[in-house]
């Protein structure tokens, strides 16, 4: 249980990384930046859009959905629902 929590809280960790990159970004270009799931997919080698494209109707509509989210939302999510269900009980 406890090596979940830790993953649990890296993944939020990551998260607010990832929003602050986001952040950083938009202050240096004086516009909003955000960086789609497929856009950090693409940065490691994975093409999301041919994945989601190729999967059969209802999966291709979720993965196009959570490609458009901005990076930090799925994992943070993520993070957040295994702190929640992994967390200590008293």
């Amino acid at each position: 249980m406890a090596a979940f929590r830790f993953i649990a809280w890296v993944l939020v960790a990551m998260a607010v990384a990832l929003l602050g990159a986001d952040g950083v970004s938009s202050l240096e270009s004086g516009e909003p930046v955000m960086r789609t799931t497929e856009q950090i997919m693409a940065l490691l080698g994975v093409d999301g859009g041919s994945i989601a494209t190729n999967s059969p109707g209802g999966v291709s509509q979720a993965l196009n959905t959570v490609l458009g989210l901005p990076f930090w939302a799925p994992i943070g999510l993520v993070g957040v629902v295994l702190a929640l269900v992994f967390r200590p009980i008293d």
